[in-house]
């Protein structure tokens, strides 16, 4: 796992440490994107708190992206020795920060944890967000971009709620976008 998880790092890093043009900006950035330390499961969680859930992150149309604690566990994909993510959120986040709760392998999935960071940036400077294509999907707005190169794409969305003015995030996932997902967009 740990050897698999470092070979990602080192393709993602070499993918995403080139400068690149968002959409709807006219600044050019450089993306030194990393991929979080599993060391811990508290330590991720701590990381995801701070600095998911305790900013404001504000999408390109200005309006506010909220993160709540209790989405980190189907964030990870965090699952208990039955295969099932625990049905108390704000219970399973209690036994997290007393170290009750640890990483089990094959229990989380270690991409979608180890990308907790990429949020920030999926949130803030989406390549573009359509309304959720999802036919059983729970948000409203999908926000998309990729990661990785033209020739090696490295997809992700982020789905959202619309809740007023903000937008809660529901989930993260890898996905593998084509034309379709991307005809009609709410922005930009």
């Amino acid at each position: 796992m740990a050897v698999s998880l470092r070979i990602l790092q080192s393709k993602v890093t070499i993918l995403i440490g080139l400068s690149r043009l968002y959409s709807g900006s006219s600044r050019a950035y450089q993306m030194p994107l990393k991929l979080l330390p599993l060391d811990s499961i508290q330590e991720v969680l701590r990381w995801y708190e701070q600095n998911l859930c305790n900013v404001d992150l504000r999408d390109g149309r200005g309006y506010r992206v909220r993160f709540k604690p209790e989405h980190f566990i189907h964030h990870i994909k965090l699952t208990n020795k039955y295969g099932k993510e625990p049905k108390n959120r704000v219970l399973a986040l209690e036994e997290i920060r007393s170290g009750k709760i640890q990483f089990v392998p094959g229990r989380y999935n270690a991409q979608r944890a180890a990308e907790i960071p990429w949020a920030v940036e999926l949130a803030t400077y989406p390549y573009c967000i359509c309304p959720n294509w999802q036919a059983l999907g729970s948000g409203d707005e999908v926000y998309v971009r990729n990661f990785g190169t033209e020739e090696i794409p490295q997809w992700r969305a982020l789905v959202c709620k619309i809740v007023g003015e903000t937008r809660h995030f529901s989930t993260l996932f890898p996905r593998e976008i084509r034309a379709k997902h991307l005809v009609t967009k709410i922005w930009p």
